[in-house]
């Protein structure tokens, strides 16, 4: 005899609704944009009454905030995970930077930027980011710092240079975003990771010099 496996509490059908929602609305952000995603739009990807949907979220900005906080937490788990496949030794520090360039490649990362642009001129939606955006960059930058390890760890100018490279590689990456060209970028990304190596004293300035850094192209 098959037993019926047991029924869901309200608070579990609940959990499950939102995420449903939060998982339908993060995918419209990143295949329609911001001004796309409505809530008549995610209601109709989800299978679910507007009324339903609103219960959850009453706002469409509510909901596109929830729905840039679920990015964020898939995107930070994921950073978590590949973060421990990272080798150790002096090919370290340019794994981490490989790993960031992935990061800020990634679709949610491209999620969250539209939002970002799109609060620029939304009164109400910048107000509503602002606190998720001090989170996932705190949280990033802590975790960048724990991965380096030793013997960066405790060097003063590790912080510094956690800072620049997120920095550089964000630009990059929305610059690609425009061009669709990553290939000029990547160069870019490598002599970084050239000029790391200096910055830390694990190479000579003249690593900087050699023929291969060749200036980008126009």
């Amino acid at each position: 005899m098959t037993v019926p496996p047991p029924r869901r509490t309200q608070a579990e059908r609940r959990a499950a609704t939102r995420a449903l929602i939060l998982t339908h609305t993060a995918d419209c952000l990143l295949e329609r944009g911001y001004a796309q995603t409505t809530v008549t739009a995610v209601q109709e990807r989800a299978g679910l009454a507007r009324g339903t949907v609103q219960h959850h979220f009453p706002t469409r900005t509510e909901l596109l905030v929830a729905a840039t906080t679920h990015v964020v937490d898939l995107r930070l788990a994921e950073f978590t995970r590949a973060a421990e496949l990272l080798p150790t030794g002096e090919d370290r520090l340019q794994a981490i930077v490989d790993l960031a360039w992935r990061d800020l490649n990634s679709p949610a990362f491209f999620t969250a930027l539209d939002l970002w642009v799109a609060a620029r001129t939304d009164p109400e939606l910048r107000e509503r980011l602002i606190q998720e955006e001090r989170r996932v960059f705190t949280e990033m930058r802590a975790r960048y710092l724990e991965m380096v390890g030793e013997p960066y760890a405790d060097d003063p100018r590790a912080e510094l240079l956690v800072e620049f490279t997120i920095d550089l590689l964000t630009g990059l990456s929305m610059t690609a975003m425009l061009t669709g060209s990553l290939g000029e970028r990547e160069h870019v990304v490598e002599r970084w990771k050239r000029a790391l190596t200096v910055l830390v004293g694990k190479a000579p300035s003249t690593e900087l010099l050699d023929a291969d850094l060749h200036p980008i192209p126009d």
